[in-house]
């Protein structure tokens, strides 16, 4: 069963760019499904993360936020796997 992230990011963001393509591997070798949620025009979502973007997150849960902790991401798609 494939994990679903959700990737918080705004638009013309390079560090959000950047973790999105430092995703893109992750993804296919082990079936990640990532959610874009882009908070530019989501007060709440503004609110919440501001200026933290982009955010990583697994079930309302903060994995990264800024750039890709891949040793995290790999540590919790193992975990889920067992």
């Amino acid at each position: 069963m494939p994990l679903d992230f959700t990737l918080f990011s705004r638009s013309n963001c390079p560090l959000c760019e950047a973790m999105e393509e430092e995703l893109r591997p992750f993804v296919s070798r082990y079936q990640l499904t990532i959610k874009h949620r882009y908070i530019d025009n989501e007060p709440e979502l503004v609110q919440l993360y501001g200026d933290k973007v982009p955010v990583l997150t697994l079930d309302d849960e903060t994995l990264c936020e800024y750039f890709l902790d891949s040793e995290l991401l790999l540590n919790t798609i193992n975990k889920s796997n067992h």
